[in-house]
């Protein structure tokens, strides 16, 4: 029997891991839509995916209640609305806290599939800089038991098999 709750892959790493690309191939190969975080952090770039971004007078409208994760980081606020899930199986860069989160208040509404992801420093520190490794320090400490699926993202062509072995993990558990 098929099950009608949505699915949310949550994947959760250090900046610089691939968590947005490992949706966006999510996306790209198995029509699994990415929820975008709404930020009010301004764009790193012009084209910048992955978040919705919106002025702290936006954020501010939203409910507490409709949000189904949220979390501060630095000085920006970072949410998720339940009207953000799509019926089916979507993909959600969460952080530790937003994953806690989501699975006490919202377990009997969706099912939630824990992803962590790894990557080797030097491939993070030519990504995102020293200063955004740094700024990572401490916040991750969540135990391999309360994950369900690892991947260490080499960045290399292993990556997508990977991805692929994710996705048929996530269809075998909920019947998809």
């Amino acid at each position: 029997m098929t099950s009608h709750k949505p699915i949310i892959i949550c994947i959760v790493g250090e900046s610089g891991v691939g968590k947005t690309y490992i949706a966006n191939i999510l996306e790209r190969d198995y029509d699994i839509p990415m929820i975008e975080s709404r930020t009010t952090r301004p764009r790193r770039t012009p084209d910048e995916g992955g978040h919705t971004f919106v002025t702290d007078e936006e954020y501010d409208t939203y409910k507490h209640e409709d949000m189904i994760a949220h979390t501060v980081f630095g000085v920006h606020r970072y949410c998720c609305l339940l009207k953000d899930v799509q019926p089916g199986m979507n993909t959600y860069v969460i952080d530790e806290d937003g994953l806690r989160y989501l699975r006490e208040h919202f377990s009997d509404t969706f099912h939630i599939f824990a992803v962590r992801i790894f990557t080797p420093d030097y491939i993070r520190k030519k990504k995102v800089g020293q200063e955004r490794m740094d700024r990572d320090k401490g916040r991750f400490l969540m135990g391999p038991s309360e994950f369900d699926y690892f991947i260490d993202n080499n960045q290399d062509k292993c990556t997508e098999h990977k991805i692929t072995k994710l996705y048929l993990r996530v269809s075998q558990k909920f019947n998809q």
